[in-house]
């Protein structure tokens, strides 16, 4: 199958950065283009297709055929990707936890469904969609896109000072020893800390740190090159080599040396962060 023909990565402006990584397009003329797996995340994607549809199939059986215009918050599967005629989309990709500044519903309730853009967002949704198709170049886009989303945050900017410091540290920090010393040592109890995750991202603490851990061990495998991936799978917090292979099929649908073996440019790009200079994170 052909790769991905043309793909560009935008920063967003200033205002939108803490809780966007970037804008992105994909354009191609391939006949069939299998997309690299579309794994549990932490963050989310919002997609509009502005020619021919996904198509995506879960855990191998399951198709769904997604709006042209749709938020993608995939938390508990693997999704394979497929687009069968010339294709042409643009996206919002959210850091982690961030697209509850954006949602007007519980976060929860887009996991997994995959809601159309123009229903979930009214009137608002309906406008971009028609100014989206009307624009005429790539810079009026970005920028109706923009536009809309600045006016989602000042909207629905959900601040939770302990959600925001516990998504930090659960995602970059691989020493956490217990979430019940954890959310004390954010001064809060286990039970609130809980509930109050639950309310701003939709999954578990624990959920979250275990897809965070994966998400971030594979980048570095695969922005590394690394082949001999047991020594960092304990780096990373498993206990051994079947902890790791269990979480590798979960969540993205095959073992690590079939995912490492198929790593290419693409799979880094969905793994990595788009840094403030405009270039490809890849520590």
């Amino acid at each position: 199958m052909d790769a991905l023909l043309k793909k560009t990565s935008h920063l967003p402006p200033p205002v939108l950065r803490p809780y966007i990584d970037r804008f992105w397009t994909c354009e191609g003329t391939a006949a069939i283009y299998s997309f690299p797996t579309l794994a549990a995340g932490t963050g989310a994607e919002m997609i509009f297709q502005l020619k021919a549809p996904m198509i995506l199939t879960a855990n191998e059986h399951t198709v769904y055929t997604p709006p042209p215009q749709a938020l993608y918050c995939i938390r508990r599967h693997y999704y394979k990707a497929m687009i069968n005629q010339d294709h042409y989309f643009i996206a919002v990709r959210f850091k982690a936890g961030a697209i509850r500044h954006f949602c007007p519903v519980p976060v929860a309730d887009v996991i997994e469904s995959f809601p159309d853009i123009q229903l979930l967002y009214g009137g608002e949704g309906k406008k971009l969609a028609d100014s989206l198709l009307g624009s005429i170049n790539l810079s009026q886009q970005l920028a109706c896109i923009a536009d809309f989303l600045v006016g989602l945050l000042h909207k629905y900017h959900r601040p939770q000072t302990l959600i925001d410091a516990a998504v930090q540290q659960l995602y970059y920090n691989r020493e956490i020893p217990d979430l019940v010393s954890f959310s004390a040592s954010l001064g809060s109890s286990y039970r609130q800390f809980e509930r109050l995750f639950i309310n701003n991202l939709g999954i578990t603490s624990k959920s979250f740190q275990q897809t965070a851990r994966l998400n971030n061990a594979l980048k570095y495998l695969i922005s590394n090159q690394v082949r001999d991936y047991l020594p960092v799978a304990f780096d990373f917090g498993y206990y051994d080599q079947s902890h790791f292979i269990r979480a590798c099929r979960k969540y993205f649908g095959n073992k690590p040396r079939a995912i490492l073996s198929q790593a290419n440019p693409d799979t880094h790009f969905y793994l990595s962060s788009f840094n403030a200079s405009g270039s490809l994170d890849k520590k």
